[in-house]
């Protein structure tokens, strides 16, 4: 193998593994976001049909609060929106996922086959703009989503069956 193919098989991987942990954290901050929203929103709707059933009672103190509760969690629904942001995280965790499997096959296939190595570095170019593109555009994850997402691909948890039984 010559010098610059195994350079270019190696940051091939470099790009393959930074994919992957932010796939994975991202994933993470999708499912962290998730969570809040049902721990935001299912309160809220429960406090609101609560809150409308007892004001039909003699218990107008209690059905002001509770709808009092129910609009300040809606507020906080509103204001940090939480589905949002977990659908966000989760179309960007499939961005890196695709870049992943791109560049995965650009080095096991096309790199091993290529005869034209000035063709094959271009490509990589081009992965590696990719990836920095995605950073960039990416909306940032939290510390401990990050940290997961290594534990995670660091334990085996991420990674193929063939790749295991290859290694």
């Amino acid at each position: 193998m010559s010098d610059l193919l195994a350079k270019l098989a190696a940051e091939a991987h470099r790009i393959e593994e930074d994919t992957e942990h932010s796939a994975k954290g991202h994933f993470n901050a999708a499912e962290r976001w998730g969570r809040y929203h049902l721990a935001v929103g299912l309160p809220s709707a429960v406090l609101a049909a609560i809150a409308g059933g007892t004001a039909f009672g003699d218990l107008p103190e209690v059905a002001g609060s509770l709808a009092i509760l129910s609009t300040a969690l809606t507020t906080v629904l509103t204001f940090l929106k939480p589905s949002e942001h977990a659908e966000n995280h989760k179309a960007v965790a499939g961005q890196y996922l695709a870049l992943r499997n791109q560049t995965r096959l650009f080095r096991e296939l096309d790199l091993a086959e290529t005869e034209e190595l000035s063709l094959a570095r271009k490509r990589l170019i081009e992965l590696a703009s990719a990836r920095d593109d995605l950073n960039q555009a990416s909306p940032s994850i939290a510390r401990r989503d990050y940290e997961k997402a290594k534990r995670d691909i660091d334990e085996g948890r991420s990674q193929y069956r063939v790749d295991k039984e290859a290694a």
